[in-house]
């Protein structure tokens, strides 16, 4: 994950370098920020996120997803792989055949429908008009919605002290702490809410139990901002609190619990 994360930067300077003198090789500067493409058509050329819109597809949702003012906070293809793989750990025995992810029931990919949300809700719109709660298209699934300033990677192991597993802290390495899109999914009946801050998650989901099914769930995204030409879209990763979260990556659907990846 830290490598890639490097990778990401890196080439991101160097394309930034490579405008401000003007000596890049083909293409052209996209000073919109927006692609011009729908959002099913990116997701289905995107390798993190090509399962996702071919599921998106057999939900009949692809219409959908390429409707005007669309959100996607959704998952990536190993949201999907994990899925199989609890489906393929609960139910399989000597002689069931392996489960794929083809022989996902009709039912259960209609839930689909709880990653689409209502507008565009990228950085810019959440900086503007701040957190947001929303309701997914089909009624079943509440999130908030944010942008925050990151204090620290909780997915990292070292802290530049040699203290493994304290997180990567910003602000030891850089001038500013970055802003980053977090999402909350509501998952029980009532949002448990820091009361120090009013937000939703954060420390009063430990209470509860993060492996609790009626715990909120709060992921950083992996894939952010992405402006298509009718919405945006945010694709997820894993809990966002602390370093130990990181092994709370986001399932389809949230099916199984941790101990079903043993």
């Amino acid at each position: 994950m830290k490598r890639i994360v490097y990778i990401i930067i890196a080439t991101a300077v160097a394309l930034t370098v490579s405008c401000k003198k003007d000596d890049s090789i083909g293409g052209s500067v996209n000073s919109t920020e927006q692609l011009d493409i729908p959002t099913y058509e990116w997701m289905l050329q995107t390798d993190e996120t090509e399962v996702v819109a071919r599921l998106f597809e057999k939900a009949g949702l692809k219409d959908v997803i390429n409707g005007d003012d669309i959100t996607i906070v959704g998952p990536s293809k190993w949201s999907v792989m994990r899925y199989v793989y609890r489906r393929n750990k609960a139910f399989r025995n000597g002689t069931a055949p392996e489960f794929k992810i083809e022989d996902i029931e009709d039912e259960e990919v209609a839930k689909m429908g709880m990653y689409i949300f209502p507008g565009r809700w990228d950085s810019k719109a959440l900086k503007e008009q701040g957190p947001q709660y929303l309701t997914s298209i089909d009624g079943t699934q509440e999130i908030y919605l944010s942008l925050e300033k990151a204090s620290a990677d909780p997915g990292a192991s070292w802290n530049g002290e040699g203290n493994a597993g304290a997180g990567y802290q910003y602000g030891n390495f850089m001038m500013s702490n970055p802003e980053i899109v977090y999402v909350v999914f509501k998952r029980g009946t009532d949002w448990e809410v820091d009361e120090r801050t009013g937000k939703p998650a954060y420390l009063a989901r430990y209470a509860k139990g993060l492996a609790n099914p009626d715990c909120d769930q709060a992921y950083r995204m992996y894939l952010s901002d992405v402006r298509t030409s009718n919405g945006v879209v945010h694709i997820v990763v894993m809990g966002n609190d602390a370093y130990t979260e990181r092994y709370q990556y986001h399932t389809l659907f949230f099916y199984g619990v941790r101990n079903d990846d043993y």
